[in-house]
């Protein structure tokens, strides 16, 4: 089973990490970036993922960059769009981690925090999201009634290296948001009224919780599998 996957003009942004959680899981991933050339026929893929990397440009959703914005590729940016609404017009699933979630909010018109830290000191949050190095843990809860939330229900806690989220006043049209971090940061998103294609956005990474072993990571895995 082949998925349509992002990354960006460099090896490293495309771990080793997806691509073994992927093929652990019967996947067959094809990365492509937007020096690449794209697949003729999109209907080969089950599904699309975005994956992890730098940051959104902010004209994307109207807005100056902030200090601490940085690693911006409008291409890649141009590139997702682009896929999202060939996926959404199939009716195929999306998929989205870390920079996923992001893109995926500002491609649905929703607008993103650009410095979690910032936002964290001014609403009075304590957590953190993007540690000097490796991946910091925070605990999670989940809002409303989602599937994605009945899968996950004994998952209390996830791994998070970002900087950027999703804005919680800003959520794009056609989503949800399933899961925030205790200060209110969007954790996961799912499709909402009017959009017929599956949607899972998550903020943590879960080809790296345990090296995609976890309950976060395999438990949504599986249920990603169920909507292809």
């Amino acid at each position: 089973m082949k998925w349509l996957a992002t990354k960006t003009l460099v090896d490293y942004d495309v771990p080793e990490t997806y691509d073994r959680w992927l093929r652990a899981n019967g996947v067959e991933p094809v990365f492509v970036g937007p020096d690449d050339e794209l697949p003729e026929h999109f209907g080969a893929f089950r599904a699309l993922l975005l994956t992890g990397g730098g940051d959104v440009d902010p004209a994307c959703y109207g807005a100056k960059p902030h200090a601490k914005t940085g690693d911006i590729l409008p291409q890649r940016d141009a590139l997702e769009g682009k896929l999202i609404e060939k996926f959404l017009a199939m009716g195929r699933p999306v998929f989205g981690i870390c920079r996923g979630i992001q893109f995926l909010n500002v491609a649905m018109g929703g607008k993103l925090i650009q410095h979690v830290p910032d936002w964290l000191k001014k609403n009075g949050g304590k957590e953190v999201h993007s540690p000097p190095s490796g991946d910091a843990i925070h605990k999670i809860k989940w809002t409303g009634r989602t599937r994605l939330g009945q899968a996950l229900r004994g998952v209390t806690e996830v791994n998070s290296h970002h900087h950027q989220a999703a804005d919680p006043k800003h959520i794009g049209r056609g989503l949800r948001v399933a899961a925030q971090s205790p200060a209110g940061i969007p954790e996961a998103v799912v499709e909402g009224e009017g959009v017929a294609s599956p949607i899972i956005a998550v903020q943590w990474h879960p080809e790296r919780m345990d090296e995609g072993r976890s309950a976060a990571s395999q438990a949504l895995m599986q249920l990603m599998l169920s909507l292809v």
